[in-house]
């Protein structure tokens, strides 16, 4: 159960940040109403969507072949973040972590990257009801472990932190995340777990809509680490689904009860942007990227390039809003109660030991607050613009199977009553 926190002092700082917040919401609000009130006068000419074919956006791209091994298993030194200080790994060992709960969790794993004869026994007690009894392999936190560091659990990127030319997370290799565990499935091949994840041969691009990150993300040793991407409250006030929000004084226990309620953190939605409020939205489709723009939950992103820049510098590492340059990027967006959640990020980092941030490798560039270099940071261009060529080729999944005269009288309404702004 989610613990209410009690109201915390008063202060200038808080205050800025809530008046900033509201201001957003209500400056929002009011255009929606406008927009619900405004009577269309020139509605566009009956269509089933864009015309375009190419995008006005348009962004460099690099190798396509070379940019599927970045969109796979690219982590940046993000495993610095996710092991020494959110201690992702840690927690999954405490907890038994098994490959059942990683698939009732909604993580894809890769058949292909599985051993021969790991994969034959866990093809055959995919086939039983998967109890202890019958499925003795996929309710062994050892196989879950084999599994990751086989590199088959989709988007949790096994590292050889130790150097020696093997992959153990149990012998001091590191893991972090790669942009997959979002936006990849599976075929479903070999399994699918309604309402879960599925095993088979990677399918990249569509988004993980069965994906329960807070839950994965409250199994994490130290989830506290995460705390500018989560709901916060200021002087009494929170935005988000919960009835409250978290502070510097909140407990290991209050950040998981937060992070696995899914009515506070919904299945297939994580919160991207480090503002306190709590504001997890759907994971997105990457496939035929270069017809796709402009990105973020704002639109504040024209190139593909630099929206996943900004994931590999913030969302993949928050320590790096602890730079200089971080810092001054959040004040930049919430003025003095920006600077106040870089001190309360500072506070907990101290109390769980968390030292050596940034763990991203990234080059220092540009000023902070740039779309190119939102913390003045920017990881490996050319391993960008490789990602970009292939999320570019990325094909669209085939549609749904539907009724003819349900589409028809669909394709009526669309052309009616939604063009004014789904179409160009």
């Amino acid at each position: 159960m989610f613990v209410l926190k009690p109201i915390r002092d008063f202060s200038p700082l808080r205050l800025a940040l809530v008046i900033f917040v509201l201001s957003i919401f209500w400056s929002g609000s009011a255009c929606n109403r406008s927009a619900e009130t405004t009577k269309v006068k020139t509605p566009h000419a009956a269509s089933d969507g864009p015309s375009i074919n190419e995008n006005p956006n348009p962004h460099q791209t690099g190798n396509p072949a070379a940019g599927r091994d970045v969109f796979r298993f690219e982590t940046f030194g993000n495993e610095g973040f996710w092991t020494d200080a959110a201690r992702l790994p840690k927690g999954m060992l405490d907890a038994k972590f098994t490959p059942k709960q990683a698939l009732e969790a909604g993580l894809q794993v890769d058949v292909e990257a599985i051993e021969p004869a790991m994969r034959k026994v866990m093809e055959a007690e995919l086939k039983t009801d998967m109890s202890p009894q019958n499925a003795p392999m996929l309710n062994d936190p050892k196989a879950a472990v084999a599994l990751i560091n086989a590199n088959a659990v989709v988007g949790v990127v096994p590292k050889d932190s130790n150097g020696d030319g093997k992959l153990d997370i149990t012998a001091g290799d590191k893991v972090g995340i790669s942009c997959t565990i979002c936006h990849t499935i599976t075929d479903k091949s070999v399994f699918d777990l309604p309402g879960g994840g599925s095993v088979g041969r990677r399918v990249d691009g569509p988004a993980a809509l069965t994906l329960n990150v807070g839950k994965l993300l409250a199994m994490a040793a130290n989830s506290r680490a995460f705390y500018p991407n989560l709901q916060q409250t200021f002087i009494g006030v929170s935005i988000g689904r919960a009835p409250s929000g978290l502070g510097p004084d909140s407990t290991e226990a209050d950040v998981d009860a937060y992070l696995s309620n899914p009515q506070y953190y919904p299945v297939g939605t994580f919160d991207e942007t480090q503002d306190g409020n709590g504001n997890p939205v759907k994971n997105t489709p990457l496939f035929r990227q270069d017809l796709a723009a402009p990105y973020g939950t704002a639109g504040e992103f024209s190139k593909l390039d630099d929206i996943s820049n900004s994931s590999y510098t913030t969302n993949l590492d928050p320590t790096t809003l602890l730079t200089p340059e971080g810092r001054q990027f959040l004040e930049m967006k919430a003025g003095p109660a920006g600077k106040q959640m870089a001190g309360e990020y500072e506070k907990i980092l101290k109390e769980t030991g968390v030292t050596g941030y940034p763990f991203v490798r990234a080059e220092l560039v540009g000023k902070a607050g740039d779309p190119a270099s939102i913390v003045a940071r920017r990881v490996d261009n050319q391993k960008l613009l490789d990602m970009n060529a292939y999320l570019d080729s990325l094909p669209a999944p085939a549609g749904a199977k539907v009724n003819e005269e349900t589409a028809a009288r669909g394709r009526e309404l669309f052309r009616t009553s939604c063009t004014q702004c789904h179409n160009v």
